[in-house]
C-alpha cells in the first residue's frame, strides 16, 4: 500500500515536471526561435537541471515536436451533431486562434521551414499535417454526407482548406494590413459551396 502510494506520487511528479518543461520550451521557443533556443535555455526557463530535460526528451527535435503536440491538443474542437455547424465552428475557432495564438502559428510556420532540412522535425511536421488534414477531411466527409454528396470528394476539399489555412496564417503573421477574418469567411463560403456543388470538384482538364 505504501509502495503503491509512493509510486503514484512519483508518477504524478514526473508528469508535472514533463509538463513544466514543455511549457518552458514553448515560452523559450516563442521568444528566441528554434535555431537560437538550446536545451540549456529551456532548462533554465523551467528551473530544472539540463539532465532532467534530456531524461524526458532524447533530442531537441523530439522536445519541440512534443511542444507542438501539446499546443495542438489544447486547440481541439468539441464535437457537434450537425456537420455543417461543426464546419462553421471550426472556421470560427480558426479566426479566434489567428488573434489569440499567433505565438503557436509563428512556431508552426517556423518548424515547417526547419523540417525542410531536418529529417526528425520534418517527419514530425508531416505527421502533424496529415493528422490535421485528416481532421478536416472528417468534417468535410460529414458535410458531404449531410448534403447527399459523394464522400470521395472529401480528400481534395480537405487538402484545399488545409492549404488555404496555412496561407492565411503566413499572411496574418507577415502583413499587418491583411484582413484575415474576411479571408477565413471567404474560405468557409467557398468550402461550403464546393460541398453543395461537387461538379466544381469533379471537373478535369
Amino acid at each position: 500500500m505504501i509502495a503503491h502510494s509512493f509510486n503514484s506520487h512519483r508518477t504524478a511528479a514526473t508528469a508535472e515536471t514533463r509538463q513544466k518543461i514543455l511549457q518552458a520550451a514553448f515560452r523559450a521557443l516563442s521568444r528566441k526561435g528554434y535555431e537560437h533556443t538550446t536545451i540549456k535555455d529551456i532548462a533554465e526557463e523551467a528551473g530544472v537541471a539540463q539532465g532532467l530535460v534530456n531524461y524526458h526528451f532524447k533530442s531537441k527535435q523530439g522536445l519541440v515536436m512534443a511542444v507542438l503536440a501539446m499546443c495542438c491538443a489544447e486547440m481541439q474542437l468539441p464535437g457537434r451533431d450537425d456537420a455543417l455547424a461543426s464546419a462553421l465552428d471550426a472556421f470560427e475557432q480558426f479566426k479566434s486562434m489567428l488573434r489569440s495564438r499567433r505565438d503557436v502559428h509563428r512556431l508552426y510556420i517556423q518548424l515547417i521551414g526547419v523540417g525542410l532540412h531536418d529529417a526528425e522535425v520534418g517527419a514530425g511536421i508531416l505527421e502533424d499535417m496529415r493528422q490535421n488534414r485528416g481532421d478536416v477531411e472528417t468534417i468535410a466527409r460529414e458535410v458531404l454526407a449531410q448534403s447527399g454528396q459523394p464522400p470521395e470528394l472529401a480528400p481534395p476539399v480537405a487538402a484545399a482548406v488545409w492549404g488555404a489555412t496555412l496561407g492565411i496564417m503566413v499572411q496574418t503573421l507577415i502583413d499587418r494590413d491583411f484582413d484575415a477574418y474576411a479571408a477565413v469567411d471567404a474560405l468557409a463560403a467557398m468550402a461550403i459551396a464546393a460541398a453543395n456543388h461537387p461538379e466544381y470538384l469533379t471537373r478535369r482538364g
